[in-house]
């Protein structure tokens, strides 16, 4: 009789630049979590199912540490490890001191005390999209360059720098970089963030930034490294996943014009549609990338046993379309009853700290949008929209619209 993980599923099944999913990649919520090969690494684990997904990142059995000096599964060919210097491969009690101390700064309320200026940025991004008139690239436009001003102000980054910054960060997250090539664009962003955080320390602002230096020094619970690498790893994550989710969102709601036209209707439907987006748009073009370890046997759903010092992923994108939890999951419904929260953005302890301020750039560009340019739409036909193939995010390359 065959066991829960004796087979070994070459995965991901199709690979996608666009938002589809293949049917057999979403099928796969039959077997709840199954063993897979990765195109490099040691077999792994995938969970696809929204419980189980939810439950490893809850369950403190899952840990990220022992991945160290390990041969990671990955879809590239450089073994990165677990590297333990970032918040999002550390466990607790180190993970937990440091999200805990890095919190305020990325906080609901913090987050809404930047709303005017945000809003600001949106009105300034988008009137320089508009300034030649139509059609313009949304893209390389406004789904870039908005994160981009958001993170490079508060990082403290001047106007003259913004490009550079940005040219590092396309270097450092492309998957065409050479190994040595992005080695030492790191240590540029590193030396970067350095020179940033000893600005912050002889003139504080009123910025996320200076919240983590004061932390660090009025409190000393940071490491210089710590404080670092957690800034780093803050701005090019955020970075990177807001102008994606606004490419893919409006690209969403462009092509499907009954759903633009929704909002459009009534737009205090916006809150929900955020998050249904969230939980619809397939984030990762091979799958969802992070690694946990099973530090003792642990069974998941139907009794699937992960055994001790095995890894697994959890697999978002597919949680996010489980039937079980939501009802016609392969559909946009801005009108769910009681959704439950989307696994986009990770869940618990591991949750996105910049989650907030992604919804906020994001929710205020739409209002702005439907305010503004009411009768946005499409230059080009859908399918004739190119899609990003240097990026482990799915974004479309770009994006002409009208207005």
């Amino acid at each position: 009789m065959t066991k829960p993980g004796d087979e070994v599923i070459a995965y991901p099944i199709a690979e996608r630049d666009d938002l589809t999913i293949d049917p057999r990649q979403l099928a796969l919520h039959e077997h709840g979590a199954f063993r897979a090969q990765l195109r490099f690494g040691q077999p792994v684990w995938i969970a696809t199912r929204y419980e189980d997904v939810k439950a490893i990142y809850s369950d403190k059995r899952f840990v990220r540490e022992m991945g160290v000096g390990r041969d990671v599964p990955r879809m590239w060919p450089v073994d990165i490890g677990q590297d333990t210097s970032i918040i999002a491969y550390m466990d607790p009690p180190r993970h937990t001191r440091i999200r805990r101390l890095a919190l305020p700064a990325f906080s609901a309320a913090k987050t809404r005390s930047m709303r005017p200026w945000v809003q600001g940025l949106v009105d300034e991004t988008l009137a320089d999209l508009q300034a030649d008139g139509g059609p313009a690239d949304w893209v390389s436009r406004f789904a870039w360059p908005l994160p981009l001003r958001v993170a490079t102000g508060i990082l403290g980054v001047t106007r003259e720098d913004a490009l550079t910054f940005r040219g590092w960060i396309d270097e450092v997250v492309g998957l065409h970089t050479e190994p040595a090539r992005r080695a030492e664009v790191y240590q540029l962003l590193v030396g970067y963030v350095r020179d940033r955080i000893a600005e912050r320390r002889e003139q504080p602002a009123d910025d996320l930034l200076s919240v983590l230096v004061h932390a660090r020094d009025e409190d000393d619970q940071f490491t210089e490294d710590e404080l670092v690498n957690l800034s780093l790893a803050l701005f090019l994550a955020g970075f990177e996943t807001t102008a994606a989710q606004l490419g893919s969102t409006l690209f969403v709601l462009l092509s499907r014009p009954d759903l633009w036209h929704e909002l459009r209707e009534d737009p205090d439907l916006l809150p929900n549609a955020l998050e249904e987006l969230w939980r619809w748009i397939p984030q990762f073009r091979h799958g969802m990338i992070n690694v946990e370890w099973a530090s003792e046997d642990v069974e998941l759903s139907d009794g699937v046993i992960i055994p001790a010092g095995d890894p697994v992923t959890p697999e978002h994108q597919l949680a996010n379309r489980d039937e079980a939890a939501f009802p016609k999951a392969n559909e946009i419904d801005f009108h769910r009853s009681d959704p439950e929260p989307h696994l986009s953005l990770a869940w618990g302890a591991h949750r996105c700290l910049g989650a907030h301020l992604a919804n906020l750039e994001i929710e205020l560009t739409l209002r702005t949008l439907l305010e503004r340019a009411p009768d946005l739409a499409l230059a080009t036909a859908a399918d004739a929209v190119p899609w990003t193939t240097n990026r482990f995010l799915r974004s479309p390359e770009a994006l002409p619209v009208r207005w």
